[in-house]
């Protein structure tokens, strides 16, 4: 194990660390689990964390930097980053700005945002620097050439990341949902990284047939540290509806539709299986709509939009502006 990974945590730092990933993201404390993960990390453990989705995993990504490097600090006090690997382009620009609105450096490097020469700054005084805390990136980008010569080769970068985030990792399994061919090239990555760099293999949905080719296929031990939280909710429950009409006509929807005069469209996510479908479901929706609910209440959401258009969806939802999303999973 690398000695820069301290078998025995500073209980000050821990507290202090603690203190501010509550003031900086407005929670009045720390679930175990967040704790759990992120304690492993420090201490260079690679794990596995499977929390469900809402379960506040990405608190746990960052508490190990937030162990060496204080938002109030500038940047010669640490250079301390975390690499991230996303799956959706949307994700990793709407973490990144989050972050950055908090006082967190990050940047999303993808074909729609940031580049990889824009990790790297040279500063007035001429010194070479590292000018993000946290970096997303997509599997094809942190897997090129480019990021390989650019990044990973330079030493400030290899003396400074102190570990790899997986997000979505289950996507490396063609046994699990979302399989990504390039998620199960990642083992390469690991190979060009410095050795013992522990990482973080997050998930919502890690069966253990699926973990095992996870682990297998990114070329990890069988046997990582594991924090893991039931997927069990007491104010949730699954039932399945027969539908009653062909299901091109999508006529088994109307039942979600208000029925009373000015009565709500509880905010709803719908997700289907192709564009056309979520294109035609958004339009059978605006044009079977009581009058009170505006057509603009409904949208569909698939690659094939923009990323102003994206972005103009996710406000939407923030903000209540819409009652429905149409989706492809």
């Amino acid at each position: 194990m690398p000695s820069k990974y301290p078998e025995v945590l500073d209980e000050t730092r821990l507290k202090k660390a603690e203190r501010l990933l509550c003031d900086v993201f407005g929670i009045s404390e720390l679930r175990e689990h967040q704790r759990l993960a992120g304690k492993n990390i420090l201490r260079g453990q690679t794990t596995v964390y499977d929390v469900p989705t809402g379960g506040g995993k990405t608190l746990a990504f960052w508490y190990p930097l937030f162990y060496y490097w204080d938002t109030r600090d500038s940047i010669s006090t640490s250079q301390k980053l975390a690499l991230v690997i996303s799956p959706l382009n949307a994700l990793m620009n709407s973490q990144a700005e989050a972050l950055q609105e908090k006082g967190v450096l990050a940047l999303a490097v993808n074909s729609e945002g940031g580049r990889i020469e824009d990790i790297f700054e040279t500063r007035s005084d001429n010194q070479f620097c590292l000018k993000y805390r946290v970096i997303f990136i997509s599997p094809e980008t942190a897997l090129s050439t480019q990021f390989h010569d650019k990044v990973l080769k330079k030493r400030i970068f290899r003396e400074n990341i102190m570990q790899l985030i997986i997000d979505e990792s289950h996507s490396a399994s063609e046994w699990g949902e979302n399989f990504r061919p390039e998620y199960a090239e990642l083992g390469k990555l690991l190979a060009r990284l410095p050795s013992g760099l522990p990482v973080l293999l997050a998930s919502a949905t890690m069966p253990e047939d699926v973990l095992r080719d996870v682990l297998f296929k990114v070329g990890l031990p069988q046997n990582p540290a594991r924090v893991a939280v039931s997927n069990a909710k007491q104010n949730v429950a699954l039932s399945v509806r027969v539908l009653q009409h062909p299901s091109n006509t999508y006529a088994d929807l109307y039942t979600l539709l208000p029925t009373h005069e000015n009565e709500a469209f509880p905010q709803t996510l719908i997700y289907v299986n192709s564009r056309i479908q979520a294109e035609e479901i958004q339009d059978f929706f605006r044009t079977r709509r009581p009058s009170h609910i505006p057509a603009e209440s409904f949208e569909f959401y698939h690659r094939n939009i923009t990323q102003q258009r994206k972005e103009h969806i996710q406000d939407g939802l923030r903000s209540g502006r819409l009652c429905c999303v149409i989706a492809t999973d």
